[in-house]
């Protein structure tokens, strides 16, 4: 009884409705890739750490901040080097994962390319967009020192593809109708949208992460005088097509914590994606496209991993990073269960997140690291719940399939 009175006041103090949280396909674990560039992600807790990266690769920064309850949202603050870094693309997404009775938080991700060697700082201020002469409720600052790229021949090829790629750039005219095209292209769609109501464009059906890459939502508000509130603005939803096939968008505008409520909107788009023309490969590309690339010394994983399968060297490590509250009574179970003749549990950290002195309530990340000791498949299955209440609909399941080679 007394805990459903605590849900229950939870709930009308405007807290989120718990959903388990579904996979992401957009998220990918820290494999070795030739085709693409090295990604480092920098995190709240890497603050005023300095991060060593190579000319070519990407600095991914992903920061948490509350827009669903009151809409704070990360900016970048004047003064990054832009000689040595770029800033590709920034995306905003309110996720789809509670965590016991507290808000779900906004994902605030800068994506940076690093252009040349040099030592660059980047700084951050969280707060709300049309606050602007008001000083943010949170700040970071990483340093980042970039190094010459070690000598190999990427550069054409990736110009290549590049070129060879198209951007279909979609609207709400659109709605229902069936788009062609080819493997490498990407779409964009872009719908209207008002994150000060609280109403933000999410995937809502399941588009087949084999034939369609799906991106974060970006959100641009419309350019509006200093200080006029309620300003909206457009979500704009990427999609790269990996595979020949056919699948689905479908992408709802609703509240993230309404789920028992139809979307205001709706919106979907048919893709078929056929195969892209492959120009002959030299003998040496050739040779090089045959050999499978060896399995990762470290492996990174986090909430939108949830069901995937990865595989790992012999020795080499695999990190899961895991949004938690002790504060809800929730935890992480199930940690030390996976098969300890092939995974050895090195540590189970939690660390609070960055916030306000006084703040309660505040959540944080565990950082579950586990050491391969041979090869062999092994499975990781957590669920996030109290342990009073083993049967909850609210508890959440996560699991990770290891191949150890």
């Amino acid at each position: 009884m007394k805990y459903s009175v605590l849900l229950a006041a939870a709930a009308l103090f405007g807290a989120v409705g718990l959903a388990a949280a579904d996979p992401k396909p957009d998220l990918q674990p820290n494999l070795p890739n030739p085709d693409e560039p090295v990604e480092i992600r920098v995190t709240t807790g890497d603050a005023n750490k300095e991060i060593k990266a190579k000319v070519g690769e990407i600095i991914v920064v992903e920061l948490e901040s509350y827009a669903a309850d009151n809409y704070y949202a990360w900016s970048e603050t004047p003064g990054r080097s832009d000689s040595v870094l770029e800033l590709e693309k920034k995306d905003q997404q309110v996720r789809d994962f509670a965590i016991g009775v507290v808000r779900a938080g906004d994902k605030s991700t800068f994506r940076y390319l690093v252009k040349a060697a040099g030592k660059a700082e980047l700084t951050f201020g969280c707060g709300r967009p049309w606050e602007q002469d008001k000083p943010p409720v949170s700040t970071f600052s990483v340093k980042i020192v970039a190094e010459a790229a070690d000598a190999k021949d990427t550069t054409d090829a990736k110009a290549d593809a590049k070129a060879a790629s198209k951007t279909y750039e979609m609207t709400r005219d659109d709605n229902g109708k069936t788009l062609k095209v080819k493997v490498g292209d990407v779409i964009q769609i872009k719908l209207k949208s008002n994150r000060t109501t609280g109403y933000s464009w999410a995937l809502t059906g399941k588009t087949d992460a084999k034939v369609l890459k799906s991106g974060e939502v970006e959100y641009k508000v419309d350019e509006h005088p200093t200080g006029m509130v309620g300003v909206g603005g457009n979500d704009f939803c990427l999609f790269t097509a990996l595979a020949p096939g056919k699948t689905e968008i479908a992408l709802g505008y609703a509240r993230p914590w309404e789920k028992d409520k139809e979307p205001a909107q709706a919106f979907k788009l048919i893709v078929e994606v056929e195969a892209a023309a492959v120009a002959p490969a030299s003998d040496a590309k050739a040779a090089d496209t045959k050999a499978a690339p060896a399995a990762a010394k470290e492996v990174r994983l986090n909430d939108g991993d949830n069901g995937k399968t990865v595989k790992v060297a012999v020795d080499g490590t695999v990190t899961l990073t895991l949004e938690s509250n002790p504060t809800t009574g929730f935890s992480w179970i199930g940690v030390d269960k996976a098969d300890k003749d092939i995974l050895k549990l090195e540590r189970n950290d939690y660390k609070e997140k960055d916030h306000p002195a006084g703040m309660l309530g505040v959540g944080g990340r565990n950082t579950i690291v586990y050491r391969a000791l041979k090869k062999g498949k092994a499975k990781i299955e957590l669920t996030y719940m109290q342990p009073w209440e083993p049967d909850s609909k609210f508890n959440t399941n996560y699991s990770v399939t290891v191949e150890v080679e």
